[in-house]
């Protein structure tokens, strides 16, 4: 089972080793020389290029007008969680009666993605699993051909944001 994706997010730039030598010298120390600089993802200076886009006053993840729209089963502080990282990150969230006309030729158009959630459901069985994860998978397509959407899966959120620019989408 791999980690929870939001804890790694919100814990990224924790690393033991500088929290016991900023109480081993009882002050703040630096935390550079303490960031994580690669993790579990392949992502590679997540949080200093955060940082430094900060900085910098560089424009957020999502500033190119990225709506999202969560469906399926998430369990709701978790998804709490992520849309408290997509605002964060510059980007909207719409509710059922927000969207946009559909608009599948207007490349000036806001982009919306619709999100679902690709953690496998504890407690049941292998195939009882696949089949929740294709009717997650199902009822997200259905909505974003309604409105001439693109489907991500939460994971995309999460990459994107931890390596700091927007990832490749995947189609299944």
């Amino acid at each position: 089972m791999r980690p929870d994706p939001t804890f790694s997010t919100y814990m990224s730039k924790l690393v033991l080793s500088g929290v016991k030598a900023c109480m081993k010298e009882r002050r703040p120390l630096n935390e550079e020389a303490y960031e994580i600089s690669l993790d579990n993802y392949g992502c590679i200076d997540g949080p200093k290029s955060g940082w430094l886009r900060v900085l910098s006053n560089a424009p957020k993840l999502f500033f190119i007008g990225l709506s999202f729209y969560f469906t399926g089963d998430f369990p709701s502080a978790y998804e709490e969680d992520l849309q408290d990282l997509v605002i964060a990150a510059g980007g909207t969230i719409l509710e059922k009666d927000e969207f946009p006309a559909p608009s599948f030729n207007d490349q000036t158009a806001p982009k919306v993605l619709v999100v679902y959630n690709l953690d496998s459901p504890g407690g049941c069985k292998v195939g009882e699993e696949v089949l929740i994860l294709w009717q997650r998978l199902n009822e997200a397509e259905g909505i974003a051909a309604k409105v001439g959407a693109q489907v991500i899966g939460h994971t995309w959120l999460v990459e994107s944001i931890a390596a700091g620019n927007l990832q490749p989408f995947v189609s299944c």
